[in-house]
Protein backbone atom coordinates (compact mmCIF):
# COMPACT_ATOMS: atom_id res chain seq x y z
CA UNK A 1 0.00 0.00 0.00
CA UNK A 2 1.36 3.56 -1.10
CA UNK A 3 2.05 5.74 1.67
CA UNK A 4 -0.19 9.26 1.77
CA UNK A 5 3.00 10.88 0.41
CA UNK A 6 2.09 9.41 -3.01
CA UNK A 7 -1.65 10.33 -2.79
CA UNK A 8 -2.93 12.66 -5.43
CA UNK A 9 0.72 13.17 -6.46
CA UNK A 10 0.19 15.11 -9.96
CA UNK A 11 -1.64 17.84 -7.99
CA UNK A 12 1.25 17.74 -5.83
CA UNK A 13 3.90 18.06 -8.27
CA UNK A 14 2.04 21.07 -10.19
CA UNK A 15 1.34 22.42 -6.64
CA UNK A 16 5.13 22.21 -6.25
CA UNK A 17 5.89 23.85 -9.78
CA UNK A 18 3.93 26.58 -9.07
CA UNK A 19 5.51 28.06 -6.06
CA UNK A 20 9.05 26.44 -6.43
CA UNK A 21 9.81 27.51 -9.64
CA UNK A 22 13.17 29.28 -8.09
CA UNK A 23 13.88 25.44 -6.96
CA UNK A 24 13.70 24.35 -10.23
CA UNK A 25 15.46 26.29 -12.26
CA UNK A 26 18.36 26.04 -10.14
CA UNK A 27 18.20 22.05 -10.12
CA UNK A 28 17.42 21.52 -13.75
CA UNK A 29 21.00 23.53 -14.18
CA UNK A 30 22.72 21.63 -11.99
CA UNK A 31 21.26 18.22 -13.06
CA UNK A 32 22.47 19.47 -16.22
CA UNK A 33 25.91 20.41 -15.68
CA UNK A 34 26.27 16.95 -13.47
CA UNK A 35 25.21 15.05 -16.39
CA UNK A 36 28.29 17.16 -18.84
CA UNK A 37 30.63 16.53 -16.08
CA UNK A 38 30.08 13.34 -15.40
CA UNK A 39 32.23 12.92 -12.37
CA UNK A 40 30.70 15.05 -9.65
CA UNK A 41 33.77 15.35 -7.41
CA UNK A 42 35.49 17.03 -10.18
CA UNK A 43 36.29 20.76 -8.66
CA UNK A 44 34.19 22.00 -11.70
CA UNK A 45 31.05 20.81 -10.38
CA UNK A 46 32.01 22.39 -6.99
CA UNK A 47 30.56 26.06 -7.72
CA UNK A 48 27.17 24.53 -8.91
CA UNK A 49 26.76 22.32 -5.51
CA UNK A 50 27.24 25.92 -3.59
CA UNK A 51 24.48 27.33 -5.96
CA UNK A 52 22.00 24.88 -5.33
CA UNK A 53 22.88 24.95 -1.02
CA UNK A 54 22.19 28.18 -1.60
CA UNK A 55 18.89 28.23 -3.66
CA UNK A 56 17.64 25.32 -1.60
CA UNK A 57 17.75 27.86 1.55
CA UNK A 58 21.02 26.67 3.20
CA UNK A 59 23.22 29.94 2.23
CA UNK A 60 22.19 31.25 6.01
CA UNK A 61 24.79 28.16 7.29
CA UNK A 62 27.56 28.78 4.61
CA UNK A 63 28.85 31.80 5.21
CA UNK A 64 29.84 35.15 3.62
CA UNK A 65 32.19 33.47 1.79
CA UNK A 66 31.21 31.11 -0.34
CA UNK A 67 32.09 30.41 -3.70
CA UNK A 68 36.09 31.37 -3.25
CA UNK A 69 39.19 28.27 -2.88
CA UNK A 70 40.68 30.87 0.12
CA UNK A 71 41.62 29.30 3.31
CA UNK A 72 38.30 27.90 5.27
CA UNK A 73 36.33 29.45 3.00
CA UNK A 74 32.87 27.58 2.42
CA UNK A 75 33.93 25.94 -0.87
CA UNK A 76 37.40 25.01 0.64
CA UNK A 77 35.73 23.09 3.61
CA UNK A 78 33.59 21.54 1.13
CA UNK A 79 35.58 20.51 -1.07
CA UNK A 80 38.01 18.95 1.45
CA UNK A 81 34.53 17.33 2.60
CA UNK A 82 33.82 15.89 -0.85
CA UNK A 83 37.22 14.50 -1.40
CA UNK A 84 36.75 12.53 2.34
CA UNK A 85 33.27 10.84 1.08
CA UNK A 86 34.23 10.46 -2.63
CA UNK A 87 35.53 7.00 -1.47
CA UNK A 88 32.36 6.04 0.27
CA UNK A 89 30.01 7.54 -2.37
CA UNK A 90 31.85 6.65 -6.01
CA UNK A 91 31.30 2.92 -5.76
CA UNK A 92 27.66 4.29 -5.20
CA UNK A 93 27.45 6.12 -9.00
CA UNK A 94 25.84 3.01 -10.69
CA UNK A 95 23.24 3.15 -8.70
CA UNK A 96 20.13 4.34 -8.60
CA UNK A 97 17.57 4.25 -5.38
CA UNK A 98 15.68 1.41 -6.94
CA UNK A 99 18.33 -1.26 -7.82
CA UNK A 100 17.97 -3.85 -5.79
CA UNK A 101 21.23 -4.78 -4.59
CA UNK A 102 21.71 -1.73 -3.14
CA UNK A 103 21.24 -2.70 0.29
CA UNK A 104 25.02 -3.55 1.05
CA UNK A 105 25.84 -0.02 0.68
CA UNK A 106 24.30 0.96 3.96
CA UNK A 107 27.04 1.45 5.98
CA UNK A 108 28.59 3.86 2.89
CA UNK A 109 26.19 6.03 3.04
CA UNK A 110 25.94 6.87 6.75
CA UNK A 111 29.70 7.28 6.76
CA UNK A 112 29.61 9.91 3.93
CA UNK A 113 26.79 11.68 5.87
CA UNK A 114 28.15 11.91 9.23
CA UNK A 115 31.28 13.30 7.11
CA UNK A 116 29.30 15.83 5.76
CA UNK A 117 26.87 16.72 8.43
CA UNK A 118 29.59 16.43 11.48
CA UNK A 119 29.67 20.09 13.22
CA UNK A 120 33.02 19.90 14.24
CA UNK A 121 36.55 22.06 13.00
CA UNK A 122 36.37 22.15 9.35
CA UNK A 123 32.95 21.81 9.43
CA UNK A 124 30.47 22.80 6.74
CA UNK A 125 28.24 25.01 9.40
CA UNK A 126 29.86 28.42 9.57
CA UNK A 127 29.32 28.04 13.42
CA UNK A 128 30.54 24.25 13.68
CA UNK A 129 27.18 23.36 14.06
CA UNK A 130 25.69 20.10 12.40
CA UNK A 131 25.15 19.98 9.12
CA UNK A 132 22.58 17.53 8.63
CA UNK A 133 20.08 19.10 5.93
CA UNK A 134 22.84 20.37 3.95
CA UNK A 135 24.67 17.27 4.03
CA UNK A 136 21.55 15.38 2.33
CA UNK A 137 20.79 18.02 -0.44
CA UNK A 138 24.88 17.33 -0.91
CA UNK A 139 24.47 13.96 -1.87
CA UNK A 140 21.69 14.52 -3.87
CA UNK A 141 23.49 17.48 -6.10
CA UNK A 142 26.62 14.35 -6.56
CA UNK A 143 23.58 11.25 -7.33
CA UNK A 144 19.98 12.86 -7.99
CA UNK A 145 18.86 9.37 -8.90
CA UNK A 146 19.80 7.59 -5.66
CA UNK A 147 20.52 10.24 -3.17
CA UNK A 148 17.10 11.68 -0.94
CA UNK A 149 16.67 15.43 0.14
CA UNK A 150 15.24 15.35 4.07
CA UNK A 151 14.46 18.94 5.15
CA UNK A 152 12.16 19.58 8.13
CA UNK A 153 8.68 19.37 5.23
CA UNK A 154 9.98 15.84 4.15
CA UNK A 155 10.43 15.19 7.56
CA UNK A 156 7.29 15.74 8.63
CA UNK A 157 5.64 13.77 5.70
CA UNK A 158 7.94 10.49 6.57
CA UNK A 159 6.86 11.21 10.14
CA UNK A 160 3.49 11.40 9.15
CA UNK A 161 3.76 8.43 6.74
CA UNK A 162 5.59 6.01 8.71
CA UNK A 163 5.61 7.09 12.05
CA UNK A 164 9.60 7.67 11.40
CA UNK A 165 11.05 9.27 14.69
CA UNK A 166 11.96 12.75 13.57
CA UNK A 167 10.91 14.48 16.57
CA UNK A 168 8.64 17.96 16.20
CA UNK A 169 11.00 20.44 16.64
CA UNK A 170 13.00 22.90 14.53
CA UNK A 171 15.93 20.15 14.90
CA UNK A 172 14.17 17.19 13.96
CA UNK A 173 16.93 14.39 15.12
CA UNK A 174 18.65 13.96 12.14
CA UNK A 175 20.88 10.89 11.87
CA UNK A 176 22.30 8.69 9.49
CA UNK A 177 20.29 5.97 10.66
CA UNK A 178 17.13 7.53 9.99
CA UNK A 179 18.93 9.23 6.23
CA UNK A 180 19.13 5.08 4.83
CA UNK A 181 15.56 3.86 6.76
CA UNK A 182 14.18 6.94 4.88
CA UNK A 183 15.91 6.04 1.65
CA UNK A 184 14.19 2.12 2.14
CA UNK A 185 10.96 3.57 2.69
CA UNK A 186 10.98 5.31 -0.44
CA UNK A 187 12.00 2.99 -2.70
CA UNK A 188 9.41 0.16 -1.41
CA UNK A 189 7.06 3.47 -1.69
CA UNK A 190 7.65 3.67 -5.47
CA UNK A 191 8.19 0.43 -6.03
CA UNK A 192 4.22 -0.37 -4.58
CA UNK A 193 3.38 2.69 -6.72
CA UNK A 194 4.42 1.29 -9.61
CA UNK A 195 8.40 2.73 -11.42
CA UNK A 196 6.92 3.29 -14.62
CA UNK A 197 3.62 5.15 -13.32
CA UNK A 198 6.18 7.06 -11.23
CA UNK A 199 8.82 8.20 -13.67
CA UNK A 200 5.72 9.22 -15.55
CA UNK A 201 4.63 11.30 -13.16
CA UNK A 202 7.72 13.73 -14.18
CA UNK A 203 9.51 11.77 -16.54
CA UNK A 204 12.73 14.45 -17.51
CA UNK A 205 13.11 14.68 -13.54
CA UNK A 206 15.62 12.54 -11.44
CA UNK A 207 13.69 9.86 -9.28
CA UNK A 208 14.96 11.22 -6.18
CA UNK A 209 14.18 14.78 -7.54
CA UNK A 210 10.36 13.74 -8.03
CA UNK A 211 9.86 11.97 -4.57
CA UNK A 212 11.11 15.45 -2.39
CA UNK A 213 8.69 17.54 -4.89
CA UNK A 214 5.88 15.29 -2.94
CA UNK A 215 7.49 15.30 0.63
CA UNK A 216 7.72 19.11 0.35
CA UNK A 217 3.96 18.99 -0.40
CA UNK A 218 2.56 17.06 1.83
CA UNK A 219 5.06 18.41 4.57
CA UNK A 220 4.24 21.50 4.19
CA UNK A 221 0.31 20.60 4.51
Amino acid sequence: MISSILENPEFKITQFNEQGLHYNIVANEIYNVRSQIGNPFDKLFLPYIIAGLVSFDIGRMMGRNKYSLNRNSFASRLNSKLQKVRPYLEPLLAYNLLSSDLEGYDSKVKEAYNILSNGAIGGLHEYQKSFHVGATKIMHFLHPELFIIIDSNAARAFRSAWDIPFLKSAQPGYSPELYTECMKRVKKDISEYGIDKFRALEPNTPLTRIYDKLTFITGSK
